[in-house]
């Protein structure tokens, strides 16, 4: 999931025992990539820090969740149903929608981030990776795979009721130390609006697959920063 493990070819078990690990994957993740800023790295330019934050996030992971974030829109607003949902969902090429989300979601992240590293609250930015990460293997442990599916399924194995109630008790527990009582409350109500959303589209679709993962992942992420305004 990110760019700090050895690239090598994983076990079906192995790639389901991820799911497992996403909480410490978001944690590890928001560490990274807020601790230069906490540190002091351009304090005096809030804007700057924003910038590197989202630009940081995205090279750590490959943009692989973006990828889903942008898939799953160009999906979503074809309006399209069934296989060709599927083919619009899997097609390589960007539409409008997926570049409309693209844009929406990176300034949304940059936006947001400036105005946490202007407040001088920072550690929301750790908090907001796990969120994200949270959000995904619960609806991983909600949703089932379209027949087509093969990765997609893999992962959706491994979110078993153990791994999502531990890792969301982690999370609640993150989150209140992090960010306050009530913003983790916001991301937890805001969240499951959003695995509403994704798993009423799923069910029209036949399932979820790895995108609409990433999409989760992306969209907690936005959540968990924009929460903490409420």
């Amino acid at each position: 999931m990110t760019r700090l493990g050895f690239a090598r070819l994983y076990s079906n078990e192995e790639i389901a025992a991820t799911m497992r690990q996403f909480y410490a994957v978001g944690l590890t993740v928001g560490i990274l990539v807020t601790l230069p800023f906490a540190l002091g790295a351009f304090s005096r330019h809030p804007w700057i820090q924003a910038w590197l934050w989202v630009f940081l996030s995205i090279w750590i992971t490959r943009a692989l969740h973006w990828d889903g974030w942008a898939d799953i829109w160009d999906g979503w607003g074809s309006c399209a149903q069934g296989e060709r949902f599927w083919q619009i969902v899997k097609d390589s090429n960007v539409g409008a929608f997926g570049a409309i989300a693209m844009v929406i979601g990176i300034l949304g992240q940059t936006l947001l981030a400036h105005e946490l590293f202007q407040l001088g609250h920072w550690q929301v930015l750790i908090f907001a990776p796990i969120a994200g990460r949270v959000a995904a293997v619960t609806i991983g442990g909600l949703g089932e795979a379209p027949e087509a599916s093969r990765q997609g399924r893999l992962f959706l194995q491994g979110a078993t009721n153990s791994s999502i109630l531990v890792q969301t008790l982690l999370a609640a527990i993150t989150g209140t130390l992090l960010c306050g009582i009530l913003p983790t409350l916001y991301t937890t109500l805001l969240c499951i609006c959003m695995l509403w959303s994704y798993l009423r589209v799923a069910k029209v679709q036949g399932g979820i697959n790895g995108d609409f993962l990433g999409a989760t992942i992306i969209g907690g992420e936005l959540i968990a920063m924009l929460a903490y305004f409420i």
